[in-house]
C-alpha cells in the first residue's frame, strides 16, 4: 500500500487503485457483524480513523502521500475487479447519514496520574509526556479533567520493566497523589464527517453501551469531530461494536 501510495504521488497521478481481498470497505468488521453495510465513498480523514482502529483494507501511513496530493484512492477487489469498490476521496458532498463506519482495536492499557491542583502547574503535561518520550513510548490519547490526566500508550511499549520506570518517575519527579495503570484495554471508534452536525450521537452510543451491558472506560472526541472514541474492557469489543452497529445502521446489509 505505502509504496503504491508513493509511487502514485510521486507521477501525479488522476487515481490511485489499490486491490485487496475484499470487495469493499465495510461499515463494520464482517467477522463481528453479519453482513455490514458496504461503503461505497469515505473521505481520507474517515479513513485514516478507521484503520488506525483496526481496519484493515488499507494501511493507514498509505494515505498521507496520497492526500497531500489529493489523488482519490480506488480500493478493488483482486479476485473480483468487477465489483464496485470503495472510493476514498478529499471530500464528500452528500453526507446522508452521520456515521460512516465502526471499528475497535485492541493491545491498550492506561496510565491514570492525579495530583491536587493539577491544571494550575505550568508545565505539568510536558513534564509528564517527557517522561515517555525519555522511554520511547508514543501515546495515543491522554483525556484528562481538573486534576487527573490519563495517558493511553500500546502495551506492547509498555512491558513490566518499562511500568515500574515510568510509574516511579512520575511519583518522584512530578510528586503524583495517585498512580496506577489499567491493562487490556480496547479503543472503539464511531466515525462519519456527518457528526459534526448530528445533536445526540454521543446519547445514542452511551445508550447502546448501557442497554448491552457494555461497561464505559472513557470518553474522548478528537475537535475535528469526525470521531468518537470510547474505551472499553477487551471482552466487550464484539457486544460493543454489534450494539453500535445496530444502533446507527438498523436495518441496513
Amino acid at each position: 500500500d505505502i509504496t503504491g501510495a508513493i509511487l502514485a504521488a510521486a507521477v501525479g497521478a488522476e487515481l490511485y487503485e489499490n486491490f485487496t481481498d475484499v470487495d469493499c470497505v465495510f461499515a463494520a468488521n464482517p467477522a463481528l457483524v453479519e453482513n455490514p453495510r458496504a461503503v461505497t465513498e469515505i473521505t481520507y480523514r474517515e479513513m485514516r480513523e478507521l484503520s488506525y482502529a483496526g481496519f484493515s483494507v488499507f494501511h493507514d501511513e498509505a494515505l498521507e502521500p496520497l492526500f497531500h496530493a489529493g489523488i482519490p484512492v480506488a480500493v478493488k477487489n483482486t479476485g473480483n475487479p468487477a465489483a464496485a469498490g470503495t472510493l476514498i476521496v478529499a471530500d464528500r458532498e452528500a453526507v446522508e447519514e452521520p456515521v460512516v463506519g465502526i471499528a475497535a482495536t485492541s493491545g491498550f492499557c492506561s496510565v491514570y496520574v492525579s495530583k491536587y491542583l493539577m491544571n494550575r502547574e505550568i508545565g505539568f503535561g510536558r513534564r509528564l509526556l517527557a517522561i515517555y518520550e525519555d522511554e520511547a513510548i508514543p501515546f495515543e490519547h491522554t483525556p484528562s479533567g481538573i486534576d487527573n490526566l490519563s495517558v493511553i500508550v500500546r502495551e506492547e511499549f509498555f512491558n513490566p520493566a518499562t511500568e515500574e520506570r515510568v510509574l516511579r518517575r512520575i511519583r518522584t519527579e512530578l510528586a503524583a497523589d495517585e498512580v496506577s495503570v489499567e491493562r487490556g484495554l480496547a479503543l472503539v471508534m464511531v466515525v462519519g464527517e456527518g457528526m459534526r452536525h448530528t445533536v445526540g450521537l454521543a446519547a445514542r452510543a452511551t445508550g447502546a453501551f448501557a442497554r448491552s451491558g457494555v461497561n464505559l472506560e472513557m470518553i474522548n472526541q478528537g475537535s475535528s469531530e469526525v470521531s468518537m472514541m470510547f474505551g472499553i474492557k477487551e471482552g466487550d469489543v464484539p457486544a460493543a461494536v454489534r450494539t453500535l452497529y445496530d444502533e446507527f445502521f438498523s436495518g441496513s446489509g
